[in-house]
């Protein structure tokens, strides 16, 4: 009976083999790499010595939907500590004297001029208006109130507006009870159209201290933190919540260069200037390339345009700019425009 000899593998399959387990080990290597580092870049920007990259990472990722992703692995004591907490805690300025109503005299109380102006940087890009008339600026909410919001640009179309940008602050939970479902339906704190509370519906704490964006029955921006009884006794028209930090007091920068608070983020923000003109400002953010702005460059846009106040609205994925049928800038929510509970507008 004849045996089979085995063939010696060629010199060709030796170098086959060779190569196979060369990249098995490359690929291999890789993976670890990866995981090591997935692990492990968190710890170091936490505990290492990059106070910069740790406080800004931190921040952004606080002053979005997703800071359970923090919120749920760090200590507060922790945070506290990393962030610095003075960094968190704005100066509470007494009511009725946030703002010097006397530093603004309104001159245009007619017309509807709007003028956009673009925005281009390394980090950001994004769009500011000019509203000459600060009479022409209104407050939008949701009209499934409770359930869901509504896009800036659907209010903005309803209302037959010039331009809108999103609003204040709102509850992240659905009408189901479903936790940071982001819908939008429901405004937090409280909200004034036409000189009326429109929201809460039922019978609101007057006393309740907000931070609030409010326009006086004269035009006059205020922004701050005030109760309801003092809007209604400064004759306030339009008004909504959102939560501090504001920007520009009576021509004073509330904020510094070295400033982490929320990050680098998409922005919405409103001023004013001395003569009354009203800024609507949108920036961008949360792209690879472009990411956003911190809270200081909000600042320094609003006061190169001459804002003597301005205060922050919801940004991130909220951010909205709507101007003359159009959404202009590029929204962050994974299907465009995110629905929100309330927006100022311009109107015709």
């Amino acid at each position: 009976m004849n045996k089979k000899v085995k063939k010696k593998p060629t010199r060709k399959k030796k170098r086959k083999e060779i190569k196979k387990k060369k990249s098995l080990s490359i690929f291999m290597g890789l993976i670890y790499v990866i995981t090591f580092l997935v692990l492990t870049t968190p710890l170091v920007l936490i505990y290492g010595p990059y106070e910069k990259t740790r406080k800004t990472l931190i921040s952004t990722v606080l002053a979005t939907r997703h800071a359970y992703l923090v919120n749920d692995f760090i200590p507060q004591k922790t945070l506290d500590k990393i962030l610095g907490k003075s960094e968190f805690e704005e100066e509470s300025v007494p009511a009725n004297t946030s703002i010097d109503l006397n530093k603004i005299d309104v001159k245009y109380d007619s017309g509807n001029k709007v003028t956009k102006y673009d925005i281009h940087t390394e980090r950001y890009d994004g769009y500011m208006l000019e509203i000459e008339n600060p009479h022409k600026v209104k407050v939008a909410m949701t009209k499934h109130l409770g359930k869901l919001g509504q896009k800036t640009s659907e209010m903005a179309e309803e209302h037959n507006a010039i331009a809108a940008i999103n609003g204040g602050a709102f509850s992240d939970t659905s009408s189901d009870g479903v936790i940071r479902a982001g819908t939008g339906g429901k405004p937090e704190g409280f909200v004034i159209s036409n000189g009326n509370v429109i929201y809460p519906t039922t019978k609101c704490d007057e006393h309740f201290i907000a931070n609030v964006i409010a326009f006086t029955k004269r035009g006059q921006l205020i922004v701050g933190n005030h109760t309801l009884a003092e809007l209604k006794k400064l004759d306030v028209q339009e008004a909504m919540c959102f939560r501090e930090p504001n920007v520009i007091i009576n021509g004073v920068r509330q904020h510094k260069k070295e400033d982490y608070i929320d990050g680098i983020n998409p922005r919405t923000a409103v001023g004013q200037k001395e003569d009354g003109t009203v800024l609507f400002l949108a920036l961008d953010g949360r792209k690879l390339s472009k990411p956003g702005a911190t809270i200081y460059e909000v600042q320094e846009i609003m006061r190169n345009r001459g804002a003597i106040n301005a205060g922050m609205l919801d940004g991130g994925y909220s951010t909205t700019m709507y101007y003359k049928g159009d959404v202009i800038n590029s929204p962050n929510s994974w299907d465009g425009e995110r629905t929100v509970a309330t927006a100022f507008y311009v109107e015709q």
